[in-house]
């Protein structure tokens, strides 16, 4: 098999390897977009994972604040109670003291207890606004983180489905690319690596308007000759194989 590939290169003419050449870079032009293409799939996994780590721990974030309100809402309530007792216990004595004395020291307690007993409802009111607000926005994060992991989960198959399908068709591309470039002279084919290289992947180049189709700069009569001549050319300008693509065929 090797010797047939050598054998094949020996008989296919300038013209020949070069027309051949061009579709090596077609093929290799088709494969780095398929590549770029690719290389955004893991960019948009991160996105979407983070999309739902920030949701998640938005969501575990107001759901235990929600908890911690109810167990302050549970306190104060308790408070209440203890304090509304002891204000009714004082009350009962202010009609049992005997002196001025113990009847402004229960008062003191009864003004102190109703302060108390008006501070612990406001703080009860503030917390049971923030309750029912917490209530409402953990249900619709609740909702929201639902359909963002249906969501996400669809967008991630969709993906892996796109990416497996690149794959195999970068594979079949790079194939037929081999069987190609096979046929070519190793020489040949290292100069069109070189230049690709250095050049932004476009390393043959058509003429176009009797200028190099590369860099645009003007060719003398005898460089146009030599290139029809299907002898291999290289632009002094930008350094590219300039081809004519009308002749590739004689």
């Amino acid at each position: 098999m090797r010797g047939e590939t050598v054998n094949e290169q020996k008989n296919l003419s300038m013209k020949q390897q070069l027309k051949l050449l061009l579709k090596v870079q077609e093929y290799d032009s088709k494969l780095l977009e398929l590549d770029m293409r690719k290389s955004f799939f893991p960019d948009l996994l991160t996105q979407l994972k983070t999309e739902m780590e920030k949701l998640k721990e938005e969501y575990e974030t107001k759901k235990n604040r929600l908890t911690e309100v109810k167990k302050e809402i549970d306190f104060l309530e308790i408070e209440l109670e203890e304090n509304e007792k002891k204000l009714k216990s004082s009350q009962e004595r202010l009609s049992t003291v005997s002196t001025n004395k113990e009847y402004d020291a229960v008062q003191l307690e009864i003004q102190t207890l109703e302060e108390k007993i008006a501070d612990t409802e406001q703080r009860s009111i503030v917390l049971l606004d923030e309750q029912s607000s917490l209530e409402k926005e953990v249900a619709e994060l609740e909702e929201k983180v639902k359909n963002t992991i249906e969501r996400n989960k669809a967008q991630i198959e969709e993906i892996e489905k796109n990416s497996s399908e690149i794959d195999g068709l970068i594979e079949k591309i790079r194939e037929e690319r081999d069987e190609i470039a096979s046929q070519i002279s190793r020489p040949l084919l290292s100069k069109y690596r070189q230049i690709r290289k250095g050049r932004q992947g476009v390393a043959v180049v058509p003429i176009v308007d009797r200028a190099c189709g590369g860099c645009r700069q003007a060719l003398p009569p005898q460089k146009i000759q030599d290139i029809r001549a299907g002898k291999l050319t290289i632009c002094e300008n930008c350094g590219r194989i300039i081809v004519e693509l009308e002749t590739l065929d004689d």
